[in-house]
């Protein structure tokens, strides 16, 4: 019988330790965070620490999370071995590497993800090849993916599954229907923190407030925040869009409706949650906890300009 949850950790060899006696995990994975965060404290089998260099997360025999080594940490306490795991999904270094600026010429999404092409383990979704897009400097490879994403379909780019791209809304594979005997809490949360209220961007010759745009939903609320921004020339055939996706950006998740049961269902961003009058509903946000016992998932559902429940 498969143990619950175990952790695989790799060295460059390809050698794998295995460790099955979990005490507390976590799991999270968000529509605006381009990577899925996980954290571990097992039993260890050894005080020793090889040179892993890849971690994944499986439950029930199903893997679950694949990433780099962030930190690793095996020490004796209470007369027992424990390691302590920090990991980011793969995808988080096309948030770390920078291309060279300048123009992207023909290339797709595939083309933008393996612009290094020694990143390993991401995978992505077909797309059409896009005439160029412009890289700025200092921008990132993540940043491109979302330059693409938006020309081609004016959404956010995610990850679904393990580490791979998609720039399209995906259609549902999993639809939960939540027991309201396993229901701890529901509610909605207004998040304005990052809203800006009016953009304002040069032209090609550098001056100011040629481009400007007002953010009535900001303003309504009373929240003033003015941004001066030098001309994005990733969005140089149309620069009113640069606009519009930074203004979209900053309303990111606005609005939170969350669920929090007992268990985990295995849901993934794009599913479908049924529970009482909120009938399938697409889940934006996934948070897992394992503290001894039942784990714990909150489900998050936004309402804002890119996505909607």
């Amino acid at each position: 019988m498969e143990p619950h949850y175990t952790v695989r950790m790799y060295d460059a060899d390809g050698n794998c330790r295995i460790e099955e006696v979990c005490f507390y995990f976590r799991y999270v994975k968000e529509l605006y965070t381009p990577y899925v965060y996980f954290e571990c404290k097992f039993l260890s089998t050894s005080e020793e620490i090889a040179d892993y260099n890849r971690v994944e997360f499986w439950i029930y025999g199903k893997v679950m999370h694949q990433g780099i080594v962030d930190s690793i940490d095996i020490r004796r306490s209470n007369n027992r071995n424990e390691v302590y795991v920090k990991s980011k999904g793969f995808t988080s270094l096309l948030c770390q590497n920078q291309p060279t600026p300048g123009m992207m010429k023909n290339v797709d999404l595939n083309g933008v993800i393996t612009t290094f092409s020694d990143i390993p383990y991401i995978t992505c979704e077909d797309s059409d090849v896009e005439n160029y897009i412009y890289v700025k400097d200092g921008s990132t490879v993540w940043d491109a993916v979302c330059t693409l994403g938006f020309k081609q379909t004016g959404l956010y780019p995610y990850i679904e599954g393990i580490n791979n791209v998609r720039i399209k809304k995906r259609s549902p594979s999993r639809h939960c229907y939540l027991d309201p005997r396993t229901i701890l809490a529901t509610g909605v949360r207004h998040d304005f923190t990052k809203v800006i209220s009016h953009i304002h961007m040069q032209d090609i010759e550098g001056n100011y407030d040629v481009y400007s745009k007002e953010n009535k939903a900001a303003t309504d609320r009373n929240i003033i925040r003015h941004k001066q921004i030098p001309l994005d020339r990733q969005f140089l055939s149309n620069p009113e869009s640069a606009l519009d996706y930074k203004l979209n950006f900053s309303m990111r998740g606005i609005i939170c409706r969350y669920i929090r049961y007992v268990g985990y269902n295995y849901e993934d961003l794009f599913d479908l949650v049924t529970y009482g009058e909120m009938s399938m509903k697409n889940v934006h946000s996934v948070d897992v906890i394992f503290n001894g016992g039942m784990p714990v998932t909150q489900l998050g559902f936004y309402d804002d300009v890119f996505y909607s429940v």
